[in-house]
């Protein structure tokens, strides 16, 4: 059932658009709003409000539209949307208010672009570098929504506002405006993020998308339970664990508080080693006042093992660094040229985002704490100009 309220907001839009006083971009966007929406709302004096706007006034709008601007809005919606699931408190109004603005702002672009078309329809097709504008404007969009689409299950905990929404586009329209619809069904996965469930309901029994997320989040939920061996210490202080068995470790130590002690040990005295180690090349500290917990070349090999470097992404403006440590895991987006770079790296529903630091490097995202809960992959998005970077990658 569709809400007043929403009604009520469309109607709003309907009159701005008949006062005469809406910019060219306002225009478009209303104009849309009510066209796609055209068996429930009522679209008298939209053709004329579409047949006002002269052609210089839509080249000039287009020329001004920047869609990779909507990438960090519906990233940062999505954050908001997880924390109306997780937060549950007074401020998961606020946060459904200000996530739902961001999927409105994706729709009031494709609401732009139909009313393009239907302008075109009156005044002629665009041509020459106005047509290469309409088409940048319309592949960044496809491109944004190719991105994003697949990670709609971010949006679930706004799943009753959603359809009421998707409800209200033309038939036609819904399927496209995933941002309402993709996922819009999926309600009962929410409870798989802060839970495990002794048993599922029909629809996570039966939705195949619902069921390839519990998979996922599986290695992290249910982590094993055996403790670690003096031969799992041993090997991890030596660097000798393989990537798998590593996740394993990550993942036990995360919820088992005695092993993450024994972990941590192993870590400090590391480190008293390593300030050994330095004070012996300064000449005041014997050798054979090193340790005798393990041969001094094995662990000095493991205490200083150098880090690793993979490039995962390079363009002209920046370029997309995994750097991996014995003991941390971080991802630089390091700029190239002159212009301004920002990056946002995004984990799986149920996990906050990361915070970005800026150093000498460029803009570092710290990953070791996520690979502490067993975490293995995050979605990054760099925005550099009109460039923009969309991709998963696993760490």
């Amino acid at each position: 059932m569709i809400v007043g309220d929403t009604l009520s907001r469309y109607a709003a839009r309907r009159s701005q658009l008949l006062s005469g006083t809406a910019s060219p971009g306002e225009v478009l966007e209303a104009a849309g709003d009510l066209l796609r929406r055209r068996s429930r709302l009522e679209t008298e004096g939209v053709d004329a409000a579409l047949r006002g706007l002269g052609r210089s006034q839509v080249e000039a709008w287009l020329k001004a539209q920047k869609p990779q601007s909507l990438q960090p809005v519906l990233l940062r919606a999505a954050e908001e949307a997880v924390e109306v699931a997780l937060d549950g408190g007074e401020e998961a109004d606020m946060w459904r208010v200000s996530s739902l603005e961001g999927l409105s702002a994706r729709d009031r672009a494709a609401s732009a672009a139909h009313a393009l078309a239907v302008w075109e329809g009156f005044h002629g097709a665009l041509d020459g570098e106005s047509a290469q504008l309409r088409d940048r404007f319309l592949a960044a969009l496809q491109s944004l929504d190719s991105a994003l689409r697949p990670r709609a299950r971010w949006f679930i905990p706004l799943n009753p506002q959603r359809r009421q929404e998707r409800d209200l586009l033309e038939p036609a329209e819904q399927d496209a405006a995933w941002w309402f619809s993709a996922r819009a069904g999926c309600d009962d996965l929410v409870a798989t993020w802060t839970a495990n469930p002794q048993t599922l309901t029909a629809h996570l029994q039966d939705c195949d998308a619902c069921r390839a997320d519990m998979a996922d989040a599986a290695p992290v939920d249910m982590p094993p339970r055996r403790h670690l061996t003096a031969d799992d210490l041993w090997r991890l202080d030596m660097g000798l664990l393989s990537e798998d068995e590593r996740t394993r470790l990550d993942a036990h130590t995360a919820r088992c508080g005695e092993c993450a002690q024994a972990v941590l040990a192993l870590d400090e005295g590391e480190a008293a080693i390593e300030e050994a180690l330095d004070m012996e090349e300064d000449g005041t500290v014997a050798r054979s006042a090193r340790t005798s917990r393990a041969p001094v070349s094995h662990r000095a090999h493991a205490a200083r093992m150098p880090e690793q470097r993979e490039v995962l992404d390079e363009r002209r403006d920046f370029r997309v660094v995994l750097v991996r440590e014995r003991q941390r895991v971080r991802l630089l987006v390091q700029p190239l040229s002159g212009r301004t770079v920002t990056a946002a790296v995004f984990l799986s529903p149920g996990r906050p985002s990361l915070k970005p630091a800026h150093g000498p490097e460029g803009i570092a995202f710290d990953l070791t704490s996520a690979s502490s809960t067993g975490a293995r992959s995050a979605h990054l998005s760099v925005q550099a100009g009109s460039e923009t970077l969309e991709r998963d990658f696993a760490f």
